[in-house]
C-alpha cells in the first residue's frame, strides 16, 4: 500500500509541478495584494497646458489613428487642465484605459501602471487561471489533486535512520542528491499542515457556491432574523486563513503579530511547496538518469558473460 501511495504521490507531483509552483509563487505575492494595489495606485499624469483642449470627437479620432485595431469608447477628463485624459479602448471583449494628451491627442501610456497590472494578472492567474468561471472550476479540481498530493506525502513519510557510509567518499553530486531528498522530506512534513490548509481554503475560494449551499442547507437564511450564521463565520475565516489576514480579528492578539507578522509568515511559508515541486522534479529526473546509466553499464557486462565459454 505504501509503495502504491508513493508512486501516486510521485506521478501526481510531476503532473502538478507547474501548477504548484505557479499557485504558490503568486500566492506568496498576493498576501500583500492590498499593499501592492495601494503602492501602484494610478496617479494623474501631468501634461503641458496648451491653447485649447481637444473635443471628445477629436480625441477619438486621435485614438483611432494611434490604435486602429481598437475602438475608442468613453473619455474621462482630469480634474485639472494639466491632467491627461483617459480613453477606454475596446477590442472585442477586452477593454483597457489609455492616457492621451488633451491638447495634442498624442498617446502617452496605459492608464494603469505596470505594477498594478501585474498584480491584477497575478490575482486572475491565482484565482481562475486566466479562464474566467471555467478556469475557476479547473482550479478547484486541481486543488483537490493538491490535497491528495499533500495527504499521500504525509502518509508515505517516515523517518529514516542515517545509514553508515561503507563506501570511501561519495561524489559531490550524490551527496547533493541525498541532501536534497532529506530536505524534501523534512520541509514537506513540517509544512504539510500549512499546505493542506491552503489547498482546502483555496478549494473553498474556487468553489464558494458549494460552501454557500451547505450553509443554506444546514442553516437556512431567516429573513425575519438576518444574523450572521455559523457557516458564514466559517466561510469568512477560511478566506482570512488563505492569505493570513488576521489583523484585528483574533481577540487578545497584538495588531503587529496578527497583522503584519502573520502575513510575513504566510508569504515565506507559501514558498515551501515551490521548493517541494522543484526538488521533487530534480529527484525524479536524477533517479531516471541514474537508472539509465546503470542499465547502460550492465549491458556490456551481460554481453561479456554470454561470450564466455
Amino acid at each position: 500500500m505504501r509503495r502504491l501511495l508513493t508512486r501516486l504521490h510521485r506521478w501526481i507531483g510531476i503532473a502538478l509541478f507547474g501548477y504548484v509552483a505557479m499557485i504558490c509563487l503568486t500566492g506568496s505575492v498576493l498576501v500583500y495584494r492590498p499593499e501592492l494595489y495601494r503602492h501602484f495606485e494610478p496617479q494623474p499624469l501631468i501634461v503641458e497646458v496648451g491653447a485649447r483642449p481637444l473635443s471628445d470627437d477629436e480625441l477619438r479620432r486621435h485614438a483611432a489613428r494611434a490604435f486602429p485595431g481598437e475602438q475608442a469608447a468613453e473619455i474621462w477628463r482630469g480634474k485639472r487642465p494639466d491632467h491627461a485624459v483617459e480613453i477606454a479602448l475596446n477590442s472585442g471583449d477586452a477593454m483597457r484605459g489609455y492616457l492621451f494628451d488633451p491638447y495634442t491627442g498624442a498617446p502617452m501610456r496605459p492608464a494603469l501602471p505596470l505594477g498594478f497590472r501585474l498584480t491584477s494578472f497575478a490575482l486572475e492567474l491565482h484565482r481562475e487561471l486566466i479562464g474566467g468561471d471555467s478556469g475557476r472550476v479547473v482550479n478547484g479540481a486541481l486543488a483537490l489533486a493538491f490535497i491528495f498530493l499533500v495527504l499521500t506525502g504525509m502518509l508515505t513519510w517516515r523517518p529514516r535512520k542515517r545509514a553508515r557510509e561503507v563506501a570511501p567518499v561519495k561524489a559531490k553530486r550524490g551527496r547533493f542528491t541525498g541532501w536534497l531528498r532529506r530536505q524534501h522530506r523534512t520541509i514537506g512534513i513540517w509544512s504539510g499542515a500549512f499546505v493542506l490548509m491552503w489547498a482546502i481554503t483555496g478549494l473553498h475560494l474556487a468553489w464558494p457556491e458549494v460552501m454557500a449551499a451547505l450553509v443554506d442547507h444546514f442553516e437556512p437564511f431567516d429573513e425575519a432574523n438576518p444574523v450572521e450564521r455559523t457557516g458564514d463565520t466559517i466561510s469568512y475565516w477560511l478566506a482570512y486563513a488563505h492569505f493570513g489576514r488576521f489583523g484585528g480579528r483574533i481577540s487578545g492578539c497584538e495588531a503587529d503579530l496578527c497583522g503584519e507578522g502573520f502575513k510575513a509568515l504566510w508569504a515565506v511559508l507559501a514558498l515551501a511547496p515551490t521548493f517541494l515541486a522543484l526538488s521533487g522534479i530534480w529527484l525524479w529526473l536524477r533517479g531516471r538518469l541514474t537508472r539509465a546509466r546503470r542499465r547502460r553499464q550492465a549491458e556490456p557486462q551481460a554481453g561479456q558473460m554470454e561470450e564466455q565459454p
